[in-house]
């Protein structure tokens, strides 16, 4: 394990401003997912490959923002925890 990403993993929520109202933007998932109708089942690495951001290079991961108030969407940007992250995270909720 390289690095995961929190949202994914249910560490934390996406909390990301909808840059049109002000909102807070839903979770809709990851980018990735909706790139065909295998895409949900593609390794992530592999699909880092080829989306055409430095995702991978920085250890990010791609999600899509909804706005329950105006209805925009818009990719988040979500920066992956290294391991040590994790486990400052689970030392500091001990």
């Amino acid at each position: 394990m390289d690095h995961l990403c929190p949202v994914c993993n249910g560490l934390v929520a996406l909390k990301q401003a909808c840059s049109r109202c002000g909102n807070r933007l839903d979770d809709a998932g990851r980018l990735y997912d909706f790139y065909g109708d295998y895409s949900p089942y593609r390794e992530i690495d592999d699909a880092k490959m080829d989306n055409g951001y430095p995702d991978r290079q920085k250890n990010q991961c791609l999600h899509t923002g909804w706005c329950p108030q105006c209805h925009a969407g818009e990719m988040v940007i979500v920066q992956e925890w290294t391991p040590d992250r994790l486990n400052a995270q689970k030392d500091a909720h001990q």
